[in-house]
């Protein structure tokens, strides 16, 4: 971090963990500049590991983190007032920050192992105003590592179709396995997957007409009718659970024999080896009621049933170890923060820290517990920040 408040070709100078925010230029214009851009950063992404959400809780920290911040910063004027800090953040134009993110998991996690990809959206509540709708965001996340990988906002009154292909391009995804919900279930997202040299698990439903319609009648004669244990094409899994009051059966049946489709519909889909059908039953214990659920999937992977009962259940570990987290822990959908892309912004500053805390899989606290002890404990808190 450069200790001359008037050096602003700070590139380089950052700490690793946040080395990636050197690609963003200072958006302020004139001469009147309080505060040194690159050290605003850094005590926002400081104040944000140590729990704060919110500008004012960041301009809070920093007045009683003061002595510390100086042992890396300069802060010849002080601390920034949370106006300044929200003035920043909403100019800085998002899709640098959304690079960030990126170039940051090349820095503290250059090379991943093959796993899910999950690309799915999340809406950030807090975010609107009078005239304005809340932000959504497309987040791609890795399963196993629980890392967000990239991010891209969903455009005024467009959907996530037209962000999909952007993330799909922004990524590094050879040998990996891209899951998706029916949202994201169109030809030219399946073939650009394989052209990433990845495989692809698509939810299925209505809005694919025939191939929902095929999938259905085949599966409803097969579960039927076929020993699917031992029928030649066929795979099966059954995996029964109890927690949480409940007794969950979860159900799995793959077809790995295509040739019965229609060749116009099936030729259309680039590499498509498999049909998966997953049934859910859920039992509350105590109770007779049995709640059944079922979904379909298209696939490029020829695998067993076995191995797509995981890869289905980990694509959900976007909603629960990241979205959810993200609410609670993080209070993103309480966050009214909306003018120009200060909410965008924060968005990527959260999944940036919440990448910090999960990068370490030796502690095995929860995040509200590392985000306490980052605040107490100023030696964990500049080992998470790569500064020790």
């Amino acid at each position: 971090m450069p200790r001359n408040p008037n050096k602003y070709d700070w590139s380089g100078g950052l700490p690793a963990c946040i080395a990636s925010f050197s690609i963003i230029e200072d958006p302020r214009i004139g001469g009147n500049k309080l505060h040194h851009f690159g050290e605003v950063l850094f005590m926002a992404v400081s104040a944000m590991l140590c729990g704060m959400n919110s500008f004012s809780d960041i301009e809070d920290f920093c007045d009683l983190q003061a002595d510390w911040l100086r042992k890396w910063i300069k802060m010849p004027n002080g601390v920034p007032r949370a106006q300044t800090f929200s003035n920043i953040f909403a100019i800085i134009e998002p899709d640098l920050f959304n690079r960030c993110l990126a170039e940051h998991i090349g820095v503290l996690h250059p090379e991943l192992k093959r796993q899910i990809i999950a690309i799915d959206g999340k809406r950030l509540r807090g975010s609107h105003g009078l005239d304005t709708e809340a932000c959504h965001v497309v987040s791609a996340w890795a399963a196993e590592s629980g890392l967000t990988l990239a991010q891209e906002y969903v455009a005024d009154k467009s959907n996530e179709i037209t962000a999909i292909p952007h993330l799909i391009e922004a990524l590094a995804l050879s040998g990996h396995i891209i899951t998706l919900d029916a949202m994201g279930t169109h030809i030219p997202i399946a073939e650009a997957i394989i052209e990433k040299k990845a495989d692809y698990i698509l939810a299925l439903k209505g809005n694919q007409g025939n191939l929902h319609k095929e999938a259905q009648d085949q599966f409803h004669f097969a579960l039927r009718n076929l020993d699917l244990q031992h029928s030649e094409g066929w795979s099966y899994d059954q995996r029964l659970e109890k927690s949480n009051g409940r007794i969950v059966t979860r159900s799995v049946t793959v077809n790995h024999r295509l040739d019965w489709m229609d060749i116009g519909i099936r030729g259309k889909w680039r590499n498509l080896r498999s049909l998966i059908h997953v049934e859910t039953q859920t039992t509350q214990l105590g109770s007779d009621e049995v709640r059944r659920e079922v979904r379909y999937y298209i696939s490029s992977l020829n695998e067993p049933a076995s191995a797509f009962q995981s890869y289905v259940r980990q694509h959900w570990s976007i909603e629960n170890s990241c979205h959810w987290v993200l609410d609670t822990a993080f209070r993103e959908d309480h966050n009214q923060t909306y003018i120009g892309h200060a909410a965008k912004n924060l968005g990527a500053m959260r999944r940036i820290v919440l990448n910090l805390l999960k990068i370490d899989l030796t502690d095995k606290r929860s995040l509200p517990k590392k985000r306490r002890r980052a605040m107490l404990d100023i030696a964990y808190r500049e080992k998470l920040l790569s500064l020790a």
